[in-house]
């Protein structure tokens, strides 16, 4: 999590990163469709590893038809991990399994890339939106490491069909990918956000789930910004400031919680909630010297976000500019 300015949806930055297939970014730069990121360990050699999601109607909007919305979720090992996972089920809050959709790569591909398996390490499944006032509904995903090998992943749910990333799938998205039909991830023009199954290449089967997609939409992100007010900033603003209580302003999910945690307990620190605009502002109060915060967000959707932010130092005698007229012989000069 960084100090930010600005935040913009379709330009979202990752909080974590993940490995590679195909010379691709699973959870790319720039992040696309992926609304959230939810961590998770296989520890146990061949036994399931789980993940709990809830479908809550204030943060997803159905297809107008049907009320149902179509989830991607891609899974990769943690950075630092060597577990190698998969998604094997899905079930749903009273412990009945969900449709998935596993897409398969080419044996081309399986032997070129080494792959374990040719199924794709995302799936598509269609969860039903609650109607709005309803309680939220529960998924749970069942992971397994296909080696002996444990440890931490990563699970990036997206909205297939979501080509430009704005947290909704309209007719120019669907248009888009039309365009880019029969492209393969070698191809120039290809686009990840278009191959709506992540097999690799965009077909008939990534057009026909983005249009059962249509008109869906979320408004979960998987990005947090954190900026110091400029007012708490006193002096030549270096985050060196002689008020006992700074103001932090930002953005995440809508009605997720916000908590400010000084990592050396030099600050009782402080938390709040994001407002319905996605926005959110906090009065924190400092101790003496520096003082170092860990942020973290925490939404309905299951996903949390936590990072270390640039330390605020609060002093008695903070750095001033002080602005001097020139003198005649400095004018001369």
């Amino acid at each position: 999590m960084n100090d930010s300015r600005e935040r913009q949806r379709n330009r979202r930055k990752p909080a974590l990163g993940v490995d590679s297939l195909e010379d691709r970014r699973l959870m790319s730069a720039d992040m696309g469709s992926t609304f959230a990121i939810v961590p998770g360990e296989v520890t146990t050699v061949g036994k399931d590893s789980t993940v709990q999601v809830k479908i809550d109607p204030s943060y997803f909007t159905g297809a107008k038809r049907t009320g149902r919305i179509v989830m991607g979720i891609d899974v990769a090992a943690d950075p630092n991990a060597t577990v190698k996972p998969q998604i094997v089920s899905i079930t749903s809050g009273n412990g009945r399994k969900v449709s998935v959709q596993h897409a398969r790569y080419k044996n081309t591909l399986v032997k070129s890339q080494g792959l374990l398996t040719a199924q794709s390490t995302a799936v598509t499944f269609t969860a039903q939106v609650p109607k709005a006032g309803q309680p939220a509904t529960t998924y749970t995903i069942h992971v397994k490491g296909l080696t002996d090998a444990t440890g931490k992943y990563l699970l990036g749910f997206y909205l297939p069909g979501d080509v430009d990333g704005d947290g909704k799938v309209t007719n120019t998205d669907i248009k888009t990918m039309a365009s880019e039909l029969g492209l393969k991830s070698t191809d120039n023009g290809y686009s990840f956000d278009a191959d709506a199954n992540r097999d690799g290449k965009i077909d008939v089967k990534d057009l026909r789930i983005a249009s059962q997609n249509l008109n869906t939409a979320t408004i979960v992100s998987p990005v947090a910004s954190v900026n110091l007010d400029p007012a708490s900033d006193v002096g030549i603003s270096d985050r060196i400031t002689n008020l006992r209580t700074v103001k932090f302003t930002g953005s995440a999910t809508p009605n997720a919680t916000v908590t400010f945690t000084e990592v050396n307990g030099n600050s009782p620190g402080g938390t709040t909630t994001v407002g319905a605009d996605g926005n959110y502002s906090i009065n924190v109060p400092l101790g003496d010297g520096s003082n170092t915060f860990k942020v973290t967000t925490a939404d309905a959707f299951g996903q949390t976000i936590s990072g270390s932010i640039s330390p605020v130092t609060y002093s008695t005698n903070p750095p001033t500019v002080t602005n001097t007229v020139p003198s005649a012989s400095d004018a001369k000069a």
